[in-house]
């Protein structure tokens, strides 16, 4: 009779621990080459991450930590230190087993139990092959003589394009397959090594992708901080594109007036727009990875080589993020007027206070400083410049 209480004991025992971790999430593993160091589970939050426990590693390595089950997926870290740990992806009671070695967590590790986790794992792996990508390119073109070695630097220059543009397709595809997962929220918020968003929301087409991942999470879960802040995100993003038309409209009924514009050229030469008073002069917006401004530029050029010599002058404002793609898309397109930028992409204060909402865009400013055209391409362009000549 002993022997089958015991064995009803024991039953029992396993039954209530399991019972135990039903309601939990649960993160264990093993973690190799760990002796004696001590890996830390953080929650990630929005404003911090957040240690919330950790374990002394033995000599095999083996770690559990398990919580409360989870209302919404969230974010966590295993760490060994600030550059070395796994990021996670956790929803409700998911038991995740995760084996690495401590060397270098990121590189090594395998997991099983969620499959969040794993999306969170492809754009990290795919994240750090871009990176690698354009911090190799960028080192190759700081290498280079700064005058010439064109060709080399033009080939450069498109292949941080296409390494880009490549990247960007695959996260709105994996945005547009996951609408409904916090994976999605994680790749729309990559960024480069220098702390540049992969993607920009002031972006048309990639302000989709914010859109979709903010409005399908928004429907299902309202309450999560990181929801909350991905919908107004694109509330204000735009919000700021209304501004911006209501403004233009404003000053398209308004007199004329002519902002300053003091920006950097491409060797670092501040070159102010009132500095060409007295001249006839096309205030220029363009950006190198805009096909149709750098179409624009080639008709342009003719115009200017035209009346250079009669008082007339552009004055050219880039959109471009990268000094690199904007330096040789100047060298390369040969473009021989003033060409400046800071370097804030769409977010461009020349182009903001002049409300340009399109590129290529472009004002005529005449002798007396005042806007007498704008928008002028091709033939209008010429006319016009011919006139106020």
């Amino acid at each position: 009779m002993r022997p089958f209480i015991n064995i009803l004991s024991i039953a029992f025992i396993i039954f209530t621990l399991s019972g135990c971790y039903s309601d939990n999430y649960r993160i264990k593993g093993t973690i190799t080459n760990g002796d004696n160091r001590t890996l830390i589970l953080e929650k990630m939050q929005l404003d911090r991450d957040l240690a919330i426990d950790s374990v002394h590693l033995d000599e095999d390595g083996s770690f559990s930590f398990h919580g409360e089950k989870l209302n919404i997926p969230t974010f966590f870290k295993l760490k060994l230190s600030e550059n070395n740990y796994i990021t996670l992806l956790l929803d409700s009671t998911e038991h995740v087993t995760v084996t690495a070695d401590a060397k270098n967590l990121e590189n090594s590790y395998r997991l099983e139990g969620s499959i969040e986790s794993k999306k969170v794992q492809i754009l990290n792996e795919r994240l750090k092959t871009l990176r690698s990508t354009v911090d190799s390119l960028l080192d190759v073109y700081d290498s280079l003589p700064a005058e010439g070695d064109t060709q080399r630097k033009n080939e450069i220059g498109q292949q941080l394009l296409i390494a880009l543009d490549e990247h960007k397709s695959f996260v709105g595809s994996f945005v547009m397959d996951n609408p409904r997962s916090f994976a999605s929220y994680y790749a729309l918020f990559q960024r480069l090594s220098d702390n540049t968003m992969v993607l920009n929301v002031m972006d048309k087409k990639e302000q989709v992708y914010f859109a979709t991942i903010a409005t399908s999470l928004n429907l299902m879960y309202p309450e999560s901080p990181r929801v909350k802040q991905l919908y107004n995100y694109v509330l204000s993003a735009k919000a700021q594109e209304r501004r911006q038309r209501i403004t233009q409209e404003l000053q398209e009924n308004a007199e004329e007036t002519i902002p300053e514009i003091k920006e950097k050229n491409i060797h670092g030469e501040e070159v102010a727009l009132s500095s060409l008073k007295g001249k006839v002069v096309l205030l220029s917006f363009w950006a190198s990875w805009d096909e149709a401004s750098r179409r624009a530029n080639d008709h342009m050029k003719k115009v200017y080589q035209q009346y250079k010599d009669q008082g007339f002058e552009i004055y050219q404002v880039s959109l471009d993020r990268s000094k690199i793609l904007w330096e040789n898309a100047v060298v390369k397109d040969e473009l021989p007027w003033i060409n400046v930028s800071d370097l804030r992409y769409t977010d461009s204060f020349p182009a903001r206070i002049y409300n340009v909402n399109q590129l290529p865009a472009n004002y005529l400013i005449s002798r007396d400083g005042d806007i007498i055209g704008k928008n002028l391409f091709g033939h209008l362009l010429e006319e016009k410049v011919k006139e106020a000549l």
